[in-house]
């Protein structure tokens, strides 16, 4: 595939709806993953609070609040005190997901160690009983109401121990006043890991699903909109106009899709179809007015051609003459009029059709007419009458019409001088010709100089060849 066509197909519906779904999936799945992620971290956060809140109880109720003070001064001295750390020691192997276990007495001084259940063996990261740690970033909003015993909730920061949830409950003497706090801590780091594999284990099966379903759209995009618009398209490739029966197979082929899908396209494919058929209609009909209205003007041209045209020579009449002569009238008034008018009279007609008859006659007087013709190849002959022809020269003629007048007049003088051929085969015209002049007010005025001068022409023919001529 060339780039023109690549191209073409990048534009084309059969590309573009189906990757408009296929990118609209990806944005959906792309645009959950935070909430999907913030969800499932607030409900393990949530779930470790829960579990905190359990754990603390637990703590709490193997803390004797009347003898803080003792386990601060004594600690692993007391046979109690050790027991205490015993038990935070299964605690923590019971629930892995505890970091720190601890108990510490808040003052606004800072925490002191009560607890912490790493301490009896001296280990690095332990605090011994009553180190006054310093009151960490997270703690300090809450500082009041840990000094005043009240409980807090869940309190999430970073620490000395790095970024963890923190959960504590307060512990009482017998006389209900606020002695110190047991509290545990998860790393965050480790709930977020979690987290995470709970949101790709959510995604997972939310990608398949969606996965699945934009394959569905795509193939019913592809049968319920793509798959009849193209075949529309490749229907209306095979449509021809040239004549009726083509454009009637152009219906068929269209009625032959038989879209039915019952929707918006079918609505399309429908009315395209009644469009179809009624343009078929129109062009037929238009057609027939077409031919109609070429006939019409085809008799309209006949009988105008009749009206202007001389039945026996073709040329043009009398009343040709005249309409074709309109536009001079206007030149003339102008003073911008340039023509001659050559004005023929066919000789020894009479003779020709007493003799040898009027078809003989007919005959002579067409030969003559076109010898006319050829000489004036570019203007039209006219017959005024029986024997009377007039030319109206312009153009290029008028500019050589001396030529011509002495080639016409020489042609009929030759073919007059055959004494060889038959009187009807001698072909003799007399010939006149005047210009228009500065100051003639019409056509008619240069019509009759041309007559005046075929007449001068027609007694000299006369006088030499016999007055019957």
């Amino acid at each position: 595939m060339n780039g023109k066509n690549l191209k073409k197909k990048m534009k084309s519906i059969s590309f573009r709806l189906p990757l408009l779904v296929i990118l609209s999936s990806i944005l959906i799945m792309l645009s959950i993953i935070p909430t999907i992620y913030f969800r499932v971290k607030n409900d393990m956060i949530e779930d470790y609070s829960s579990l905190g809140r359990g754990i603390t109880n637990f703590m709490a109720s193997d803390v004797d609040g009347d003898k803080v003070d003792e386990y601060i001064s004594k600690n692993f001295e007391m046979d109690e005190y050790n027991q205490i750390i015993d038990n935070f020691h299964r605690l923590k192997e019971n629930y892995p997901d505890v970091l720190y276990v601890y108990v510490y007495r808040y003052t606004k001084d800072g925490a002191t160690v009560v607890i912490d259940i790493d301490s009896e063996n001296g280990k690095l990261d332990a605090d011994p009983p009553g180190t006054v740690l310093p009151i960490d970033e997270a703690t300090l909003p809450y500082i009041d109401d840990f000094c005043a015993g009240r409980q807090t909730p869940a309190i999430l920061g970073n620490t000395a121990d790095g970024y963890l949830l923190s959960y504590e409950a307060p512990v009482f003497d017998s006389n209900g006043n606020y002695q110190c706090h047991v509290g545990i801590d998860f790393s965050m780091a480790k709930i977020k890991k979690q987290s995470l594999k709970m949101v790709a284990s959510i995604l997972t099966v939310i990608y398949v699903i969606m996965f699945m379903i934009m394959v569905f759209d795509v193939l019913m995009i592809k049968k319920r909109i793509i798959g009849p618009i193209n075949s529309i398209a490749k229907c209306t490739h095979k449509f021809s106009y040239t004549t009726a029966k083509e454009r009637m197979r152009n219906i068929q082929l269209m009625e032959n899709l038989n879209i039915n899908t019952g929707d918006e396209i079918e609505e399309l494919y429908s009315d395209f179809l009644s469009v179809l058929k009624e343009s078929v209609y129109y062009i037929t009909n238009y057609g027939k007015a077409k031919l109609d209205i070429q006939d019409k003007e085809k008799t309209i041209g006949e009988i105008r051609q009749v009206a202007y045209m001389d039945s026996l020579t073709g040329l043009g009449n009398k009343a040709g003459l005249i309409k074709d002569t309109e536009q001079l009238k206007s030149d003339i008034a102008s003073g911008n009029a340039t023509f001659a008018v050559v004005m023929f009279d066919v000789n020894n007609l009479k003779y020709v059709n007493d003799t040898f008859g009027h078809e003989a006659g007919d005959a002579y007087i067409k030969n003559c007419s076109a010898m006319m013709s050829s000489e004036y190849s570019n203007s039209q002959v006219y017959r005024l009458g029986g024997d009377e022809f007039v030319v109206v020269l312009t153009g290029d003629e008028y500019v050589k019409r001396n030529e011509h007048y002495l080639r016409i007049t020489k042609a009929f003088i030759k073919s007059y001088e055959q004494p060889d051929k038959e009187p009807f085969e001698r072909y003799s015209a007399s010939v006149g010709m005047s210009d228009y002049r500065q100051g003639d007010e019409s056509f008619e005025q240069v019509l009759k100089r041309a007559d005046e001068a075929m007449y001068e022409y027609k007694v000299k023919f006369k006088e030499k060849h016999g007055s019957y001529r």
